[in-house]
């Protein structure tokens, strides 16, 4: 750390550090806390199609609890109809405003469909296919099984097992292949 130059006006190198960490820390935790809800929900639902007919409720109890306050605001908010009579009687301000709340509005559905779409991808996960498997070569598939078994050991949290030699080893493979 006493090699490191300030450039910035203002913060210290041990708060960007510290605030990396929290920030890595979180995305890592994150990650474990979509996979145990998505395995909750299979649990649960035990299809996806039960899972989606109830999305609206689900949305209600599970996720706009948890989001900021303001998206709850937006969505009880209620605005007249664009073309209504109510609508029209707006003042180019109170329209201006309608707009804003619109937006909100909007802004707090796609909110929460992006979250119940992350809980459903967890607890549903699609199964891969193998379309292009009679166009792809071998050695394209092997590169691409071991760039992804890489991905994963990087991402783990922990392992029964030694990482750090996998990934040398997965490594070693990649680079056999690539020759």
């Amino acid at each position: 750390m006493s090699n490191t130059k300030s450039i910035g006006t203002t913060g210290s190198y041990s708060d960007a550090v510290s605030a990396t960490r929290a920030a890595v820390s979180n995305e890592l935790s994150g990650v474990n806390k979509w996979q145990k809800s998505g395995i909750a929900c299979r649990m649960h639902f035990g299809s996806e199609n039960f899972m989606l007919e109830i999305k609206a409720q689900f949305i209600a109890d599970a996720i706009l609890p948890e989001l900021d306050k303001k998206h709850a605001k937006a969505l009880n908010t209620e605005l007249p109809r664009k073309n209504s009579k109510e609508f029209s009687a707006l003042d180019a301000g109170q329209r201006d405003t309608w707009e804003a709340v619109y937006q909100a509005k909007k802004d707090a559905r796609a909110t929460c469909d992006t979250m119940f779409s992350r809980v459903v991808k967890y607890a549903f996960p699609k199964e891969k296919t193998d379309s292009d498997s009679a166009t792809t070569s071998l050695k394209t598939k092997i590169q691409n099984q071991i760039a992804d078994l890489i991905k994963k050991c990087e991402k783990a949290d922990s392992a029964d097992f030694d990482l750090v030699a996998t990934m040398t080893a997965l490594n070693a493979v990649l680079t056999a292949v690539n020759k």
